[in-house]
């Protein structure tokens, strides 16, 4: 097992346009959840030995206080050795990162930091339900930068309303010149039971036209490159050498590790996701058990299929020797449609990889359907 994902599901507020496991609690709550995910890890110790990478996420992991944090990096160092992993990468709101909390993440070898900017735009941080500012971004990546936690991801949101490129240009110029090493820009998915959800179905939201969308996504894509970041992912740009290596563990299809309530994690062709009701969370640790919410062991078809869904997000692609090697059997031999899709100019043989074109990415949903 080479990573770990650890989920915390605690915000300090719910932001307007999310639909992951999470909740807003008390610190008595916060501090019986760190005792049962670090049992949670305890019963799963078997898999710690060979880890080498880390993500924290949520919710938001820098809504824990610094005692609750240094409980489960303390168990974490109990198992792992931190010194010699590759990556390990923390959430955090940029309003939550103090000197204290950098020092803290340094101390425990933390060499990844992933901030929850989404915008700098305050009317945009207002819709989106963001307490931040540009301000207080800045001065979360200088602290960070003072511990020398210099490898920073700067999450973006694009596809907001009736937002202009402009906007999110001038959000990502001032990002470069903060020196961040990595960026993301994910489209707003408005989920039914979200606030935006329900002010869609109001008429109270107006989502942003498809095609503008994707012009807005083209352009994104190009600024990044011309400004030498390299894009290796459908949503992810990076300086060269600081590509996310826990997520090409995800997106290579490999096996990991997940902990805590509503934690998904995939080993040997079967994916798990932890209950996420803590209470029967709880419950399932007291018999030494883990209550699953869902367990469902892939067939070779299913295998297949999630290689090619996460394989085309790369811009690398699919390697065929690789899928020949992994599932024994030609992949254009289990792809017939391949060739149609390759005479559409949708997908690219460079006689490695299958890959889709860089010009045709805002295009890939009507590629991966094919794979489903």
């Amino acid at each position: 097992m080479k990573a770990i994902y650890i989920h915390i599901p605690f915000c300090n507020h719910i932001c307007t346009y999310c639909d992951f496991y999470k909740m807003v609690a008390k610190e008595e709550l916060k501090k019986k959840y760190i005792d049962y995910l670090i049992k949670e890890i305890e019963m799963k110790k078997e898999y710690l030995s060979d880890i080498e990478t880390i993500y924290i996420g949520g919710g938001t992991p820098s809504s824990l206080s610094l005692n609750l944090l240094e409980q489960l990096f303390q168990t974490l160092a109990k198992y792992i050795s931190l010194e010699n992993i590759q990556e390990f990468t923390f959430e955090a709101n940029p309003n939550d990162v103090t000197i204290e909390l950098a020092n803290l993440l340094k101390k425990y070898q933390v060499n990844r930091i992933s901030l929850g900017v989404q915008s700098l735009n305050r009317r945009i941080l207002k819709i989106l339900g963001r307490k931040h500012n540009k301000k207080s971004v800045y001065q979360a990546i200088r602290i960070l930068k003072s511990v020398e936690l210099t490898n920073i991801n700067a999450d973006l949101m694009y596809g907001i309303g009736n937002e202009r490129f402009r906007i999110i240009k001038k959000d990502i110029r001032r990002l470069i010149n903060q020196k961040v090493t990595h960026l993301s820009a994910y489209s707003l998915i408005i989920e039914e039971k979200t606030i935006i959800g329900r002010q869609l179905a109001l008429g109270k939201f107006k989502p942003m036209d498809p095609a503008k969308e994707a012009r807005i996504y083209r352009k994104i894509c190009s600024f990044l490159t011309k400004n030498n970041f390299i894009h290796y992912e459908i949503s992810n740009f990076c300086h060269s050498g600081y590509q996310s290596k826990h997520n090409l563990i995800y997106w290579n299809n490999l096996n990991y590790l997940g902990v805590g309530a509503g934690a998904s994690f995939y080993i040997d062709n079967i994916r798990y996701t932890n209950i996420m009701n803590l209470q029967e969370y709880f419950n399932g640790i007291d018999k030494q058990e883990l209550n699953y919410l869902e367990t469902t062991k892939l067939t070779d078809e299913e295998r297949m299929s999630e290689e090619m869904i996460l394989g085309l997000r790369k811009l690398e692609g699919v390697k065929k020797e690789s899928f020949q090697a992994k599932f024994g059997i030609d992949i254009y031999q289990k792809y017939p449609f391949l060739s149609d899709l390759i005479s559409k100019n949708l997908i690219i043989d460079d006689n490695v990889f299958l890959k889709v074109p860089t010009d045709k990415l805002y295009l890939i949903n009507e590629v991966l359907v094919n794979f489903i």
